[in-house]
C-alpha cells in the first residue's frame, strides 16, 4: 500500500512519524538508532524461518512514543528533544557515583563500577556494605588505586570508571543474598555519600539430589479450575487439589503442573484467562473452598433459613454445568465469604484470639503490597455489599488462599512427592488490574506484549499485557521482580516462568490499534536471571522455563548455566520439522509435556477435531487451507506409527495404515508410554488425555470466538484416574519411567519392526 494510503488508514500521531521518519537525513537517522539502542530497542530479530528481519525505523521509533518520548510533531523530527533524551541516557550513568543496584554472580560480575571526577581521583573514599545478617564489611581506598574501565568528558568535566573488584569477599564473608553498598568520601565526611542495593546472586537455580542423580519423574498437568468433584462450589478447588495430590501420590506421580493461580478480577469475572490476571503477586480467591474453614461452620448468617436451600441447589446446578459460570461462582463464593469474613472480625480479630495472631502474621509477612493490594481492592468494590469494600475482607481471603496452597504443598511434601505442586507465573498481567494501576511509571500502558507477524498471525499478536519498563526496573533495584518470584515459588517445589524469553527480551506492541506492529525491546538478562537463580536457591524451588517457539540461542545459553529446565512438547520435538525425536534425544534437563493448554488434546489431534473447529472459528480461512492442513496432519499421524513401531509399541490393530481410523485407548496408551521413554528428568501428561478429550481449554488466537478456560473436565478425578481404563492408560506410563538405565538400552537397540 502506498504511503498516502496507509496515512489514511492509522493514528493521526503515527502517520506523522511514519511520514516523519521517510524524510530524516543521514546523521538524523545515527542520532535516532544511538537512541534507540540506549532503550534496548532493537533493530533485528530471527524469525521462525531462521531469517534476519530488519524491523522499519518507524515501528522502533514508535516504542520511544509508547514511552512517553514523542520526538515527531506535524512530521518533523524534534532534534533538540531528541538530542536532550540521548544526554539524559548517556551522561546520568557517568554523574551518579553508583549505578542505581548491583548484582554480582561468580564467574560472571564481580565488580562494581564507581564513577569520579577527576578531582576525586586522589581523595580517600570508603565503602561499606551492611550484610542482609547485620554484619559490616568496611574498607578505604583511593579511586587512583583501582583499575580504569573507561573515561568520559561531559559538560567541561572528566570523569574516570573505576572498577572496585569485590570477589575476595564472596567467601563467606559476602555470602548470596540481599546487602546495602555505601560509597562515601572520607576526606571529606557527609560529601558524595551513596547507597545502592547490593545483590549477590549463586552460580546456578535450585538443584534437588534427584536432578543430580539424573532420575526421571512424572506427572499430571491440570487447570485446576476444571478440576469436576460433587462438593465443589462449581469450579475447581484447592480440596479438588487436595484429591488429585492423592490419588496421584497413590499412582507414584512426583508433581502437579498447575495453570497460574494468580487473582482475577472478580468484577468482570468472565475476563477469566489465568494468563491475563489482576495481579500476578496474589492468589484467585475463587479458588478457596470456604467449607475448610471454621467460619464457615461457625457463622449463623451462612446456615440461617431458606438461603441454605438456595445455596446448595445453585451450588448442584454449577457442579452439573460442563463450562464454568464464573459470575456465578464469585457471586455464589463471595456470598459466603461475606458472613465469614464478619465473623472473623467479631470472634477473632476483636477478641486477640490465635488464629487472629496467625493472620496478622501472614499481613505483616507480605508487607505494603498487600496491603496496597487490599486497598486498591476495596474501592473498586466500594458499593458493592457490606464488607467486601472493606480492606481487611481482602486481607482475610488472601490468607485463606494462601493457607490452603500451602496445606496442598504439605500433603504432597507429606504423601513423598518429590516436587509436589508447580506453579505457573504468567508473563504479565491485565492493563487495567492491580499490579499495573499500582505500578505507576514502572509499566508501559500504552503497549502490549506481543509477538512478531508469522504465517499464522500475519498481523502479529497482540497479548494485551503492558509490559515492564527496563529502564525503570532498574532503577527501582529489580523489587517488583523479586516479589513477583517470591510471592509465586511459595507452597510449591518448582515454579514455571511462562515466555521465559521475556527475562531477555519481549516484543512490544501496540496496545490499540491503529499503529505498527512492534519491535523488540531487550531487558537486563544478566541480572533478571541472576535473581531468579538466587530466589530459586533461598525457596528451594526448581524452576522451569517456558522456551516453546523462536527462542533466541543466548536465552537457551543462559537456561542451561543457571540450572534452569527446559520446557518440550511431543508434538513439537521432531529433528527436521518432519519426523519425532526419539524418546531417548529428548533434552535431558526438561519438562516434558505430551500436550499442554495450548495445543489440542492427543485425542483432538488425532482426529483432527481442532482443524475443523479452527475452520468453523474463521481461523483457517478456506476449505483449501484446511484440506492441506488436514493432509499435512496425516503426514505427521503416519510418523506418529513409525515413532511407536521403532519402539516396539504400536499395538497390533494398528498396523499399517490406519491414519484414518478414530483415536482409541490403544494408541493413547502406546503415546504416553513412547513419551514416557523419554530421558527428559520430567514428563506430564494431562488429565484431558486420559479422558480421550476433543473439546480444548483454550485456542490461542480467539477471545469472544470461543470461551476459552471455561471447560470442565467430563467426569470427577477418582473416575478418571482409578477405573479401569484411566488404571491401564497409567500402567506403562508410569513403569516406563521407573524402568533402569540398562533395560531401557536393550529395548532401544533393538531393530525396528
Amino acid at each position: 500500500m502506498p504511503l498516502e494510503e496507509t496515512l489514511h488508514a492509522v493514528d493521526p500521531g503515527y502517520a506523522a512519524l511514519l511520514s516523519g521518519c521517510a524524510q530524516l537525513r543521514g546523521d538524523e537517522v545515527r542520532q535516532l538508532n544511538e537512541l534507540l539502542s540506549l532503550h534496548g530497542i532493537a533493530s533485528e530479530y530471527i524469525e521462525y524461518s531462521g531469517s534476519v528481519v530488519q524491523i522499519p525505523l518507524a515501528e522502533r521509533v514508535d516504542i520511544l512514543e509508547f514511552k512517553g518520548v514523542r520526538l515527531f510533531t506535524d512530521e518533523s523530527l524534534d532534534r533538540e528533544l531528541l538530542a536532550a533524551q540521548t544526554l539524559e541516557l548517556t551522561h546520568r550513568p557517568w554523574q551518579s557515583l553508583l549505578p542505581p543496584v548491583v548484582v554480582l554472580t561468580p564467574g560472571g560480575c564481580e565488580s562494581v563500577a564507581l564513577n569520579f571526577t577527576e578531582t576525586d581521583l586522589n581523595l580517600e573514599w570508603q565503602w561499606s556494605i551492611v550484610c542482609e545478617d547485620g554484619r559490616l564489611l568496611t574498607q578505604s581506598f583511593r579511586p587512583q588505586d583501582l583499575p580504569e574501565s573507561s573515561t568520559q568528558t561531559l559538560q567541561g568535566l572528566s570523569y574516570s570508571r573505576r572498577l572496585l573488584n569485590l570477589s575476595p569477599f564472596h567467601d563467606g564473608s559476602l555470602p548470596p543474598g540481599y546487602h546495602r553498598l555505601t560509597l562515601q568520601c572520607a576526606t571529606t565526611p557527609g560529601a558524595g555519600e551513596q547507597s545502592i542495593p547490593l545483590i549477590v546472586a549463586p552460580a546456578r537455580c535450585f538443584e534437588p539430589a534427584w536432578v543430580l542423580e539424573g532420575q526421571r519423574l512424572w506427572g499430571f498437568s491440570v487447570q485446576l479450575y476444571s478440576l469436576r468433584s460433587e462438593r465443589n462450589w462449581g469450579i475447581g478447588d484447592l480440596t479438588d487439589l487436595q484429591e488429585l495430590i492423592r490419588l496421584a501420590a497413590q499412582k507414584g506421580a512426583s508433581f502437579l503442573v498447575l495453570n497460574p493461580l494468580h487473582a482475577l478480577d472478580l468484577r468482570n469475572p468472565d475476563n477469566c484467562s489465568p494468563y491475563s490476571p489482576n495481579d500476578r503477586r496474589r492468589l484467585n480467591l475463587l479458588y478457596i473452598d470456604p467449607a475448610q474453614e471454621e467460619e464457615f461452620h461457625a457463622s449463623a448468617l451462612i446456615h440461617a433459613g431458606e438461603a441454605v436451600e438456595r445455596r446448595l441447589s445453585l451450588q448442584r446446578r454449577l457442579q452439573q454445568r460442563e463450562a464454568i459460570n464464573y459470575r456465578a461462582v464469585a457471586e455464589l463464593k463471595l456470598a459466603v465469604l461475606l458472613p465469614m469474613f464478619l465473623y472473623f472480625l467479631e470472634h477473632h480479630l476483636a477478641t486477640g484470639s490465635a488464629r487472629a495472631l496467625r493472620f496478622e502474621t501472614f499481613v505483616v509477612e507480605q508487607g505494603a503490597s498487600l496491603q496496597a493490594f487490599a486497598e486498591h481492592e476495596a474501592v473498586r468494590w466500594s458499593g458493592f455489599a457490606e464488607g467486601v469494600d472493606d480492606p481487611r475482607f481482602t486481607l482475610y481471603t488472601q490468607w485463606l488462599a494462601e493457607m490452603q496452597l500451602e496445606a496442598c504443598q504439605r500433603l504432597a511434601t507429606e504423601l513423598g512427592m518429590r516436587i509436589g505442586l508447580i506453579r505457573d507465573l504468567a508473563v504479565g498481567g491485565d492493563g487495567g488490574g492491580a499490579e499495573v494501576v499500582l505500578n505507576k511509571g514502572l509499566f508501559c500502558e500504552r503497549a502490549s506484549i506481543g509477538a512478531p507477524p508469522d504465517p499464522l498471525a500475519p498481523q502479529g499478536q497482540n497479548w494485551g499485557l503492558p509490559p515492564l519498563e527496563p529502564l525503570q526496573l532498574q532503577r527501582s533495584g529489580y523489587s517488583h521482580f523479586i516479589e513477583l518470584l517470591r510471592t509465586n515459588m511459595a507452597h510449591c517445589g518448582a515454579l514455571r516462568i511462562d515466555h521465559v524469553m521475556a527475562l531477555m527480551r519481549l516484543w512490544w506492541c501496540p496496545r490499540f490499534p491503529g499503529r505498527g506492529t512492534g519491535a523488540y525491546v531487550h531487558y537486563p538478562v544478566d541480572d533478571l536471571f541472576a535473581l531468579l537463580r538466587l530466589e530459586s536457591v533461598r525457596n528451594r524451588c526448581m524452576v522451569i522455563g517456558e522456551d516453546l517457539g523462536v527462542v533466541p540461542p543466548q536465552v537457551r545459553e543462559y537456561l542451561n548455566s543457571s540450572a534452569v529446565f527446559s520446557n518440550v512438547l511431543f508434538y513439537f520435538e521432531k529433528y527436521d520439522g518432519f519426523k519425532f525425536r526419539r524418546p531417548e534425544h529428548y533434552k535431558t534437563r526438561a519438562l516434558a509435556m505430551v500436550a499442554n493448554h495450548d495445543v489440542p488434546t492427543l485425542a483432538a489431534w488425532w482426529n483432527c477435531a481442532d482443524l475443523r473447529l479452527r475452520h468453523q472459528l474463521g481461523l483457517i480461512p478456506t476449505e483449501a487451507a484446511l484440506e492441506e492442513q488436514t493432509q499435512w496432519r496425516g503426514v505427521e499421524k503416519r510418523q506418529v506409527l513409525q515413532w511407536l513401531g521403532e519402539q516396539w509399541l504400536l499395538p497390533p490393530q494398528w498396523q499399517g495404515d490406519c491414519t484414518l481410523r478414530p483415536f482409541d485407548n490403544e494408541l493413547c496408551a502406546a503415546i504416553l508410554r513412547c513419551c514416557a521413554r523419554s530421558s527428559a528428568q520430567l514428563l506430564s501428561v494431562q488429565l484431558e488425555d486420559l479422558a480421550l478429550l476433543e473439546t480444548p481449554v483454550n485456542i490461542p488466537g480467539t477471545s469472544t470466538e470461543y470461551p476459552n478456560w471455561r471447560r470442565k473436565l467430563p467426569i470427577a478425578l477418582s473416575e478418571l484416574i482409578d477405573s479401569p481404563t484411566g488404571r491401564d492408560l497409567l500402567s506403562g506410563f508410569a513403569l516406563e519411567r521407573v524402568l533402569p538405565e540398562a533395560t531401557q538400552a536393550r529395548v532401544r537397540s533393538q531393530p525396528a519392526p
